[in-house]
């Protein structure tokens, strides 16, 4: 169910969010917690599928504050999606027009869920400093990813020097797989003076799939392994 508010106001959506339950019991109850989406107006189609998929292990409330322009005259419209077109959460879409059109912790004051954790995502262009930010300063976890951002490897730069506890950028987050299968190639090595071990080479590609992430990857193996050396291998697959 999809259901559109042209210039409304957060407590009229808030009413009909609890008119929705009433008659229908259509929304349940049992959140885990609020996220938020910070994205501009026509990229937020792509972070709500995302989120919809992140809600059936943790259902939630989503939030979307979508930036559609502040050359616009002020003006809010939303838009509620339950049930099916919600996956196992319920979706709150904020489309704000001049300056509605910034992220602002009043828009989502009254929508918040009562007693739950809140987590900010920016899948789209992230802030010079996430928890400074109007919505990163209420949240408890700010996420954020570098690999959608121009210039990757500043983008990166930017959010370690800003670093606060509760920030996550998912560039960090894509490289579990690559971490574990490291952790376990280096654990069954057997280091002698004939047979160094590779762990002091880290051989990297200048394929897109390991900018930024690899980054973030060889920085902790040089933190974290014997003297190393970085050799740029030549592109290909992986």
């Amino acid at each position: 169910m999809i259901v559109d508010l042209p210039d409304t106001t957060t407590s009229k959506i808030s009413k009909k969010i609890t008119s929705l339950r009433e008659q229908g019991g259509v929304i349940a109850l049992g959140r885990v917690l609020t996220l938020v989406v910070v994205t501009k107006s026509g990229l937020e189609e792509e972070a709500i599928e995302a989120a919809n998929e992140a809600s059936r292990e943790h259902p939630c409330r989503i939030i979307v504050l979508a930036d559609a322009g502040s050359e616009a005259p002020n003006r809010l419209d939303a838009q509620i999606r339950v049930g099916g077109d919600a996956g196992a959460s319920e979706v709150i879409v904020l489309r704000g027009y001049g300056e509605l059109a910034k992220e602002s912790e009043s828009l989502v004051a009254a929508l918040l869920l009562p007693d739950a954790p809140i987590v900010a995502w920016w899948p789209h262009g992230a802030p010079e400093n996430a928890c400074e930010t109007s919505i990163g300063r209420i949240a408890h976890r700010r996420i954020t990813d570098s690999a959608n951002e121009a210039d990757p490897a500043a983008a990166l730069a930017r959010i370690r020097n800003t670093y606060r506890a509760g920030d996550t950028d998912l560039a960090w987050t894509r490289l579990t797989n690559w971490r574990l299968q490291l952790a376990a190639a280096l654990d069954q090595v057997d280091e002698s003076p004939s047979r160094p071990s590779p762990s002091r080479v880290l051989r990297t590609r200048p394929a897109r799939c390991c900018w930024p992430p690899g980054s973030p990857c060889s920085s902790t193996l040089r933190s974290r392994l014997l003297p190393t050396r970085r050799e740029q291998a030549s592109a290909g697959y992986g």
